[in-house]
């Protein structure tokens, strides 16, 4: 086995274990408990994120969806059949999606490695990773094993790469804050690890641009979004006096502030990279939503005979 497979295999097994600890009888069950409630401050921050998937959801109401990446009791799943849309969670771990199955919570689950799908090609209309594409050991070769199982479309929620910023303000002021993170503690580095030993592989909107180019598809839609974690979100039930709800509320607030006044991007982004065409309603759906919505240039040597 090469250096590269053994690390594969490590990170495969370490992000399967770490479920134990959640698990009943774990350390950290307490904690996992919290994700079947939908009144807490923790879940109010999912649903922000999730709500980026509304506007397929409202005009595809019959789609088939899987999610990747889904081992918190298949909690993306979860709000996709809360819409009364079909859903399949999956995970590297079966472990708690077997407890949130029997307790009713999902219906459908797989034991699926993101990065070899064992489903048929266009098997599902959509499929969904949400904060989890920056754990995989080589997120893009997951990302190719999901536009091939999808027949639409694949929707990514992800940490957004602010280290390439737009434009020169967003440079100067990400460069500023940078380097007094960077004096004060070690979050300011370009480069972060998981314990694991993953690279946290976040994304931008000209990685996914080349690589929908490069796979000859017309159509990628972006939307951006602030959140904030805050520890013992996952406790506090919302409630306009809690303590960490106002908190995670106004650090948002001047993040969409930051953004607003072109300083800082969004940290976290939307994105859906469709197969085929979206039809007229799904466009104005997402454009409605504030979704921007792009056609690619087609490729002019594709479909040509030889010379």
């Amino acid at each position: 086995m090469t250096e590269s497979n053994e690390f594969n295999s490590q990170s495969y097994n370490s992000h399967s274990d770490h479920y134990k600890d959640y698990a009943p009888g774990g350390e950290k069950e307490q904690h996992s408990k919290t994700w079947f409630e939908a009144d807490t401050v923790d879940a109010w921050r999912h649903k922000r994120m999730y709500s980026a998937l509304d506007p397929i959801l409202n005009a595809e109401p019959d789609a088939k969806w899987l999610t990747v990446g889904d081992g918190r009791y298949g909690t993306d799943a979860k709000y996709i059949l809360d819409q009364g849309v079909d859903a399949v969670a999956s995970d590297i771990s079966d472990l708690l999606l077997k407890e949130a199955q029997s307790a009713g919570f999902i219906s459908q689950f797989s034991r699926q490695n993101a990065e070899s799908l064992t489903f048929k090609n266009s098997e599902f209309d959509y499929v969904l990773c949400k904060e989890s594409f920056h754990h995989f050991p080589r997120p893009f070769i997951a990302l190719y094993e999901m536009l091939r199982v999808a027949t639409k479309g694949v929707v990514l929620i992800e940490p957004n790469d602010r280290f390439y910023p737009h434009s020169f303000t967003r440079y100067l002021f990400t460069s500023a804050i940078r380097m007094v993170i960077s004096f004060f503690s070690k979050g300011g580095s370009r480069h972060t690890f998981e314990e694991s030993g993953n690279y946290v592989y976040s994304i931008s909107k000209r990685e996914i641009e080349k690589a929908a180019l490069g796979m000859n598809y017309g159509t990628i839609a972006f939307k951006g979004c602030n959140d904030f974690y805050q520890y013992g979100a996952e406790f506090e039930k919302i409630s306009s006096n809690g303590k960490i709800y106002k908190k995670i509320r106004s650090r948002i607030k001047l993040l969409d502030v930051l953004t607003k006044l072109n300083l800082l991007d969004y940290g976290m982004l939307a994105v859906v990279i469709f197969k085929i065409k979206p039809s007229e309603n799904l466009i104005n759906n997402l454009q409605q939503d504030g979704f921007e919505v792009i056609d690619l240039p087609k490729n002019p040597y594709v479909g040509k005979s030889g010379p």
